[in-house]
This record gives structure tokens, C-alpha cells and sequence, in this order.
């Protein structure tokens, strides 16, 4: 990390002296931050008691510094209180977001020996040599490696550059509860991560990652709460090791996206294409059917409607595989379906759907006027706000997709907004 605008220029740990105030215990490299930068900032370096515990930033001078002051109260300080501050220097214009958790978890750490051995406040020479010592190798380790594995006496402490991930984590949250979504594993995955590395829930996640399980079928199957199954695939996504892609199913709709010109002129696509889309390895696929079958993916048309007319079977084509490769290299895109309860149906009225061709609706299914059929809906019209999908209502309500698509067909009151 040498070099970068995120390289820690200084590490210095400083404490509110009964006599003399604010002061530097010790700093590494020694002698950075001078007196008289740090009479300018001392005030704000052990702040008043209301920002205790929280992150602090200031800018003087083109630097940045960054700690997080604590206070611990104890009727055996001078003061009744003892206050104490790790500050990491950066140059004026380096994002400090991503070191917060070291400094926290390093104090935290200081914390702990100060409330167990009084490390700081009765610092002898034994302690402040090991006090340089741990701070020469954390600023040294993070600028080197963006990491350190902490070693002190006993103790062992690991410390990471969290990268900066707002961006990614803005587009999860906006997708809000996922569990209905099958996430599935990209090759660089295998190539930039050893076994070795994993933690245990991904270990036993990994294999039922395939893009066809949603992920409480896969909390299931590997025995995991689904709350760390969520938060595992979370994490995997932010490493851009791992894409959540809808269920496949027959009844979806898919639309091709601007990239899929890339299947027509790059050869390296075009070679990931056939080996991901064959349905035999013998007898592969040819480029030109692939093609035909994403460009024939439209608005209205289910990819079952797609398959009659198409027949990939006979093209050597996996429809299976060919909708995941191209949802993982983002040649087509999902059209989802989102229902809509309405007071008056203005599109269509309910005795017209008596009239149409049992496959001629909009879903692109045949529709059951069965008694029976609608007699055991566990749906009802409030699940229908328009701000959740197909396929997360079935999930929640434990339904099929066939059963509640012939109840939306068969419903006046309720429409289906593609999207």
C-alpha cells in the first residue's frame, strides 16, 4: 500500500495528564506530529466527555487525523477518569473511512489491558517499549500489506483495511430482503480465494452456490440459520465473487441488454458461451443459435413460450445454463413481475378473462377456472403492494408460482406490472 493516498503516515497515542493536560505518549515515527501541531489540536485530540466513543477527524496543516477517544471512569484515577486517544495521521484528502475499524479495535484492545494491567496509566519502560513496538508494526504492516496479524506477548490481534464498498452495499440494500434470489459463484472465485481461507458457513455453503437454489433452500440443504446464510452471501457479493440471479423458472421473462453485441464480436465470450451453454460436451452448441435464443428473448414473451417455438434441445442449447450465463455476464437482464391490487381493474374486466384462450393472458400460462384451484389460496390481495416480486411473495407465503399466477389471472382486482 506504499505510496497510495491511504498510507498511515503516523501512529501516536496520547492521554489527559492530571498536571500537565493532553499529551503524547508515544508516536511512530517519532517526532512527526511536533508540539507545536499538537498544542494546535490537543483540544480536540481528548475531546469533551459527550464525544467519547465516537470517531473523530480533524484536518490541520494538510494532514487528516483520525482516533477514537475513551473515557474510563474509576474512583482510582487522580481525576475519578482516566481519557486516552489512538490517532492515526493521513495526508488532508485521504477517505479515512476504511481504517475506523482498526483504530476501534485497537483501543479496544489498549482498553482492555488498561482495565486489566493499568498499561497506560502506569506506563514503566518494559510497557512503552511494547507499546512502540506494537505501534511500529501496526503502521509498518498496514501500509505494506494493507493487514497485521497482531503478535503481543500471548495475545494475537488481527487488523484489516476494510475496503470501501458504500457503492455495492447501496445497490444490496435497495434490493431489501434477498432470500428469494439464487446467488451463484464466479470462476474468480476458485482462482483468487484457497480452501484454506474460507470460514466455516462458507464452507458449507459453497457447494449448493449454483445459481438454481434460493437461498432458503440453501439454508436447508447446508443446515445454516438463514440469517448467516444471508449475511455469508452478503459478504461474497461485496467481494464481487458471487451474483444473485433470479430463480430460474419457466415462466420468467428476460429481456437482452447492450452487452449482448460482446456474444457477436468477442471470441472469448463466444468461447465461455459454449462451454457454459452445451448441453453435452460432446456435441457442443453452436454461437449462432446462442445468439438467436438471447435476441429472441422480448418484453411479453416467457422463456417457456421461448422454448416451444425454439426447441434448444435440438441446438445442442441448455436453457438452463444459457439464461445463468447470460444473467452472470449481464447479456440479458430478468423482467420481474410485480402485483398490484387495485380497486377497479381499468385494463380488462373479469368476464373477459372467461372469453380469451386459456393461454392467451398476459402471464403466459394456461389458467385454471377450477374451483378447487382457488379454493386453497394462501394470498391474499394485501401481499399485492406493487413493491414486492413474484417470486419473493411465493417465497414468504410458501406457494407456487403456477397457483398464484392463475389466481392474479383469474382476479379482477389485481394487476401485473412488468418491470
Amino acid at each position: 500500500m506504499d505510496g497510495r493516498d491511504d498510507v498511515i503516515k503516523c501512529i501516536f497515542l496520547s492521554e489527559f495528564h492530571a498536571t500537565v493536560g493532553t499529551k503524547i505518549i508515544d508516536q511512530s515515527p517519532k517526532n512527526y506530529i511536533t508540539k507545536e501541531i499538537f498544542d494546535k489540536v490537543s483540544n480536540y485530540v481528548i475531546p469533551k466527555v459527550q464525544l467519547a466513543y465516537c470517531f473523530i477527524s480533524i484536518s490541520l496543516n494538510n494532514l487528516k487525523i483520525l482516533g477514537f477517544p475513551i473515557k474510563i471512569d474509576n474512583k482510582t484515577y487522580v481525576r475519578n477518569a482516566f481519557y486516552f486517544n489512538l490517532c492515526f495521521v493521513f495526508e488532508n484528502f485521504t477517505r479515512t473511512f476504511c481504517f475506523e475499524s482498526i483504530i476501534k479495535k485497537f483501543t479496544e484492545y489498549l482498553l482492555s489491558l488498561e482495565l486489566s494491567t493499568k498499561f497506560l496509566s502506569k506506563l514503566d519502560a518494559e510497557k512503552s517499549k511494547r507499546l512502540e513496538t506494537m505501534l511500529n508494526s501496526i503502521r509498518s504492516e498496514i501500509n505494506e500489506y494493507g493487514s497485521c496479524m497482531l503478535l503481543d506477548e500471548q495475545n494475537v490481534l488481527p487488523l484489516c483495511v476494510v475496503p470501501y464498498y458504500n457503492d455495492k452495499l447501496n445497490e444490496i440494500d435497495e434490493m431489501g430482503e434477498f432470500s428469494h434470489m439464487a446467488p451463484v459463484l464466479l470462476d474468480c472465485f476458485f482462482e483468487n480465494f484457497s480452501f484454506d481461507s474460507w470460514d466455516l458457513t462458507t464452507k458449507k455453503i459453497v457447494p449448493y452456490l449454483n445459481g438454481f437454489r434460493h437461498i432458503n433452500r440453501i439454508a436447508y440443504l447446508a443446515d445454516v440459520s438463514i440469517t448467516i446464510v444471508l449475511q455469508c452471501v452478503k459478504h461474497l457479493v461485496l467481494l464481487d465473487v458471487c451474483v444473485l440471479v433470479p430463480v430460474f423458472q419457466y415462466s420468467n421473462i428476460y429481456r437482452p441488454t447492450p452487452k449482448l453485441k460482446q456474444l457477436a464480436k468477442s471470441p472469448d465470450v463466444q468461447k465461455r458461451a459454449i462451454e457454459k451453454c452445451s448441453k453435452s460436451e460432446l456435441k457442443k452448441a453452436k454461437i449462432r443459435d446462442i445468439l438467436l435464443l438471447f435476441a429472441s428473448m422480448t418484453h411479453g414473451a416467457t422463456l417457456g413460450e421461448l422454448c416451444v417455438r425454439f426447441n434448444p434441445a435440438k441446438h445442442n442449447i441448455d436453457e438452463r445454463k444459457t439464461v445463468l450465463f447470460g444473467l452472470v455476464e449481464q447479456l440479458i437482464r430478468p423482467i420481474f413481475k410485480y402485483p398490484v391490487a387495485v380497486n377497479k381493474n381499468l385494463f380488462v374486466g373479469y368476464d373477459d378473462y372467461k372469453k380469451q384462450n386459456s393461454f392467451n393472458n398476459t402471464l403466459g400460462i394456461p389458467i385454471s377456472y377450477k374451483r378447487q384451484s382457488l379454493d386453497n389460496v394462501k394470498v391474499t390481495r394485501n401481499s399485492f403492494t406493487g413493491l414486492k416480486t413474484l417470486d419473493e411473495i411465493c417465497m414468504k407465503t410458501s406457494s407456487s408460482t403456477r397457483q398464484l399466477e392463475e389466481q392474479l389471472a383469474c382476479d379482477k382486482h389485481v394487476i401485473v406490472l412488468l418491470k
